[in-house]
């Protein structure tokens, strides 16, 4: 496993890849779980050259704590990577990707998935920030395909509209949720959540699972559907609610009515810790969950 730093040694292997083969890329945050290592086993198995990046972007947090307080441990990190076999972990410094006259940012704008929030997922910094730090990613690892988690629906809109929007030539695979015995889908900051907030937490999928149950019995009417699941989740009092939305699953828009392919989403978080988390109704009795 060769681990890269330098951006110019990024960019130089990255123009040898067409001797090697398709390139899979899983970018990620760090602080490692088995919901990034099936990302990295999809790209292992299909493309001829794996690529993994750990990079915590420091553009996407609103405040300097949040920053300061995401879960790192690279000695562990770098240790799974090595045992799902990845090639090529890049692991860029800061202070190159954003130097001090660092003035080009992308930012998404007119977008239904763009919700406008303060803070959090979704909020304008937040959706700056992803979409800047993955064109940047993109064009340093050249990837063929980009790994990416269901969970992460906001993450994923941004990033299918960059590649539509920019032409960026990247096939995007999104895979499952890898979720905990609870049904709480697995995420980095889960660490920081106590054995209480982590009981709080499972009402998520208790309350997309509900969602699930009204479809199956033929509801289609999606404020009635978010009805339900807001019901159940505010019923929780460690819980702060952002928003749940049935919507389309590549735009997040919100849709009237359910129709198949169509995405159930919740958006919270407990205390600084943001929990969110999907399913999508693919028709008749099929879920993706």
């Amino acid at each position: 496993m060769r681990i890269i730093y330098d951006l110019d040694e990024m960019t130089e292997t990255a123009r040898g890849w067409l001797a090697g083969g398709s390139v899979g890329f899983v970018p990620t945050m760090g602080y490692l779980h088995h919901g990034h290592v099936a990302l990295m086993q999809a790209a292992h198995r299909d493309c001829e050259v794996s690529v993994a990046s750990i990079f915590v972007n420091p553009i996407q947090f609103e405040e300097y704590e949040e920053l300061i307080r995401y879960p790192r441990d690279l000695p562990r990190d770098l240790q799974l990577l090595s045992n799902a076999m990845i090639d090529v972990v890049f692991i860029p410094r800061a202070a190159d990707l954003y130097p001090p006259d660092f003035a080009t940012y992308v930012t998404p704008s007119n977008s239904p998935w763009t919700m406008q929030l303060v803070k959090g997922v979704g909020s304008l910094i937040y959706n700056r920030g992803v979409a800047t730090v993955t064109t940047k990613l993109f064009q340093l690892v050249r990837p063929d395909v980009a790994y990416y988690g269901q969970k992460n629906a906001q993450q994923v809109a941004i990033v299918r509209q960059l590649v539509r929007d920019l032409n960026i030539d990247v096939e995007l695979r999104i895979q499952p949720t890898i979720r905990e015995s609870n049904g709480l889908a697995l995420g980095s900051r889960n660490h920081f959540l106590t054995a209480a907030e982590r009981k709080a937490a499972s009402v998520i999928y208790r309350a997309l699972l509900a969602g699930k149950a009204l479809v199956d019995t033929n509801v289609r009417n999606s404020a009635v559907i978010e009805k339900a699941m807001i019901d159940l989740l505010v019923t929780e009092p460690l819980l702060t609610l952002d928003y749940v939305k049935v919507c389309h699953p590549d735009t997040l828009s919100t849709l009237d009515r359910v129709t198949p392919g169509t995405m159930l989403l919740v958006a919270s978080h407990i205390g600084k810790i943001p929990l969110v988390d999907n399913i999508i109704w693919l028709g008749a009795t099929n879920w993706k969950l």
